[in-house]
């Protein structure tokens, strides 16, 4: 029996731990000599993505619609509906000021109520507007319909916190011309379809940002800068 006890599984283990090392031996000088991604590429590659992102993002956003006036249905009032006068108010930049345009019934019935909130001026004409300042505008509303004109011309409103303009249609609205138009199937479906509408050159209107339903037979937006304004959906 001595003679059969070699030592094959010794020499084995001995090969394969010397397999082991030598393997070892021979992939660490590899994985040592890895060059490491220089901070140029590094840049580079984020540089390619970013305009790779950027790129896909403007697929993604379709510029604004335009419109002619005469591709809109602008809503109009009953032809009962007592017609709502010019209103002027003083707008200061040191606090909010509301401004409410009504129906002359017995009830004060609004119209149109634009909320300036407190610096909500950044300039007229160009010229910057400070805290302290402040500026008087006229709102001219539309004859027969919804609508207003909002003045001095050249006035502009800070990005972070301009008006909001709010039609109220709900005693006044006659929303018979959705029953005509062959876009809508009701004067309901053409109601949903509201929007504030803001003339952005000569005859060039879009939707006014940020423009939807408020309450019930109520449309809200906020106004940029001064100028027309109608309660509109695409013809």
């Amino acid at each position: 029996d001595e003679l059969h006890r070699p030592f094959v599984v010794p020499l084995l283990w001995k090969r394969r731990g010397r397999y082991e090392r030598e393997n070892k031996c021979t992939q660490e000088p590899e994985v040592s000599h890895c060059r490491p991604i220089s901070s140029s590429w590094k840049a580079a590659a984020t540089a390619a993505l970013v305009v790779l992102l950027s790129a896909c993002s403007d697929l993604t956003l379709p510029p604004a619609e335009i419109f002619g006036l005469a591709d809109l249905l602008v809503l109009s009032q009953q032809p009962n509906a007592p017609a709502p006068a010019s209103k002027s108010a003083w707008i200061f930049n040191s606090r909010q000021t509301i401004v409410r345009v009504n129906h002359p019934d017995n009830f004060n019935t609004l119209y149109l109520e634009l909320s300036f909130p407190a610096n909500s001026l950044a300039s007229l004409d160009g010229a910057p507007y400070s805290a302290t300042d402040s500026v008087s505008v006229t709102i001219d509303p539309g004859s027969g319909e919804y609508g207003f004109m909002l003045s001095p011309s050249g006035l502009v409103f800070s990005s972070g916190a301009s008006p909001t303009a709010t039609f109220s249609f709900s005693v006044y609205g006659d929303a018979s011309a959705g029953n005509t138009s062959s876009t809508y199937s009701s004067s309901t479906e053409y109601v949903a379809a509201l929007d504030i509408w803001r003339e952005a050159s000569v005859d060039q209107w879009q939707i006014a940002s940020g423009s939807g339903a408020s309450g019930v037979d109520g449309v809200s937006a906020s106004v940029q800068s001064s100028g027309r304004f109608v309660l509109a959906a695409p013809r």
